[in-house]
């Protein structure tokens, strides 16, 4: 999908008729599994030109993961009104698909590159890994009175809700999975010292994160924002099988410079916390994984990346038991 340049210039004259905004080129981009993100450049009635993101929904059926952009937007808002984090700004939101043919929001495109790639191109990890886990702290630092999202209430209730994801899902498979049975049995039985619930990102890695020089890092893709327990986003990235892992590179360094910042003790951060919110940071997207290979045994592919996703169950299956059975 890519952006109709007639379709886009008549929703700019409908959301900002001031702008007489004209647009001068469009192109996709990649990443972001499921959405189709575009960067469109328009010039404007008063000879200036801008640069805007626009993130739009895919046909339905053939996104890789399902999030809602109701609820992403008003939190872009949010995040845009706090001082914790930097994020590009939102600009407007096409709610209904009558004008753009389907869901997109629209930001403002900023100048970065992602921590991933620059990790690929040599940066060094101590830096890398400063930059990753000053984030990872200001992110517990924003205030959840100024987010529009669901408080679970209290921490025993939003890890009861967390690992039920996984025994639902579950359930509603066409074929029994005795494996996230036993998962969901471990990670109900070992849970670790609790810690206040906080904002989590959702998919908290290298690559969501721009840096450029002379301001703070950008952090992008928040489709999976929520409250919950902020060690969910560190312990999705330690399993992460993506290269030049921050994390595997050198665990206790890791491990130390994150309480550091966050003030967690031992108990409440280390190598065996870190797996356990792994699998529990890993569940949305886990079970989003087992429903789409559940379509395509039904007959109802989500596109090309179906393939992509079974591979992936493999994987995480072989790296959930490893660490249950440890």
């Amino acid at each position: 999908m890519t952006i109709d340049a007639e379709r886009f210039e008549r929703f700019l004259a409908a959301v900002s008729p001031e702008l007489g905004a004209r647009i001068e080129s469009s192109r996709p981009i990649s990443g972001g599994y499921s959405r189709v993100t575009s960067v469109v450049e328009i010039s404007t009635a008063g000879g200036d030109r801008q640069t805007l993101v626009v993130r739009a929904d895919p046909p339905v059926g053939k996104g890789v993961f399902v999030s809602d952009r109701d609820r992403e937007w008003p939190l872009l808002q949010a995040m845009w009104e706090v001082d914790t984090v930097e994020i590009p700004r939102p600009r407007w939101y096409e709610g209904t698909g009558e004008l753009l043919g389907t869901k997109c929001i629209v930001m403002d495109h900023v100048e970065g590159t992602p921590l991933q790639q620059l990790l690929g191109e040599g940066m060094e990890h101590a830096a890398a890994r400063a930059i990753f886990l000053d984030v990872a702290a200001a992110l517990i630092r924003t205030p959840l009175d100024r987010l529009p999202l669901d408080h679970p209430g209290d921490w025993e209730s939003y890890l009861d809700g967390a690992i039920d994801l996984y025994a639902r899902a579950e359930r509603e498979l066409s074929d029994s999975s005795p494996v996230i049975r036993y998962v969901a049995a471990w990670l109900r039985s070992h849970r670790p010292p609790p810690v206040p619930l906080g904002l989590v990102h959702g998919d908290f890695q290298p690559g969501n994160i721009l840096v450029s020089e002379g301001r703070p890092p950008i952090v992008i893709d928040w489709e999976f924002g929520r409250i919950g327990d902020p060690r969910e986003d560190v312990g999705y990235y330690s399993g992460s099988p993506l290269p030049d892992s921050l994390y595997t590179a050198d665990p206790d360094a890791f491990i130390a410079e994150y309480r550091e910042r966050t003030g967690y003790t031992e108990d409440q951060v280390n190598p065996g916390v870190l797996e356990y919110f792994f699998i529990l940071g890993m569940a949305e997207l886990f079970v989003q994984m087992m429903q789409s290979a559940d379509d395509l045994a039904r007959g109802h592919p989500r596109g090309v990346m179906s393939t992509f996703l079974i591979n992936s169950l493999s994987y995480f299956h072989e790296k959930y038991l490893e660490i249950c059975l440890r």
